[in-house]
C-alpha cells in the first residue's frame, strides 16, 4: 500500500502540508499516543519508530512504517514494571530492588544494597536542574520544562551501571521500550 505523508522530523514539509492549523506537538502526540496503545494492548509492539519509520499523514494520523523490529513484553515484565512504578511512587526502594529483579536475569543480588543504590540514584534526580519558560498564552500563562539532554544520559548510564554492578541483566524488552522513549524524547526537541 502507497502512504502519502511527510516525515514526522520535517517541519518545513509538515507547515506546507497543514498550513496555518499545523500543530507539531499534537502530531508528535498522535504518534506517542498511537505507539503507547500498540505496546499496552498489542501482541507486539514496533520496535524502531526513528524518523525514517514514521510519517505524519494529511488527514491527521501517522504511519508506521517497516516492521521489521518489533518487541513484544510478557506478563512478567509488565508485572515488575506495574510493581516497580508503585513502588517509586511510594519510595520503597526495596520494592522497587524487588520488581528490578524480577524483571530482569539476576544470579544472587543483595536486595537491601541494591535498595541502597537505587534510592541515592533517583535522589540524585533532585540534581537534575529543568529549565522552565514561561509565556504568555492565550486565556492565561503557558509553560514549558525542559532538561538538559547530558544530565538524563548521565542518569540512565548510572543506572546500566547500577544493575550491571548489582549482577541484574535487564532483559531486552526493557532496552527496546527504554530507546522507543528516548526517540520520541528526541523528537520533543524539534
Amino acid at each position: 500500500d502507497f502512504l502519502d505523508g511527510v516525515a514526522l522530523t520535517d517541519l518545513d514539509a509538515l507547515r506546507k502540508m497543514y498550513g496555518q492549523d499545523f500543530d507539531a506537538e499534537r502530531t508528535l502526540l498522535n504518534a506517542l499516543n498511537t505507539w503507547s496503545l500498540g505496546v499496552l494492548s498489542c501482541d507486539f509492539f514496533h520496535a524502531d519508530v526513528h524518523a525514517g519509520n514514521l510519517l505524519a499523514m494529511e488527514d491527521g494520523r501517522v504511519a508506521f512504517l517497516d516492521f521489521g523490529i518489533v518487541g513484544r513484553v510478557p506478563p512478567r515484565i509488565w508485572t515488575a514494571l506495574r510493581d516497580a512504578g508503585a513502588s517509586v511512587a511510594a519510595e520503597d526502594y526495596k520494592g522497587l530492588a524487588q520488581a528490578l529483579c524480577d524483571m530482569g536475569a539476576a544470579d544472587s543480588v543483595d536486595i537491601d544494597q541494591f535498595a541502597t543504590d537505587l534510592e541515592a540514584l533517583i535522589k540524585s534526580l533532585d540534581d537534575v536542574n529543568p529549565q522552565i519558560a514561561l509565556q504568555e498564552a492565550e486565556g492565561g500563562v503557558a509553560a514549558q520544562i525542559a532538561v538538559d539532554d547530558s544530565e538524563i544520559t548521565e542518569v540512565l548510564l548510572k543506572l546500566v551501571q547500577l544493575t550491571e554492578r548489582n549482577g541484574i541483566k535487564l532483559p531486552r524488552e526493557f532496552g527496546l521500550l527504554v530507546k522507543q522513549a528516548l526517540y520520541f524524547d528526541g523528537y520533543t526537541k524539534l
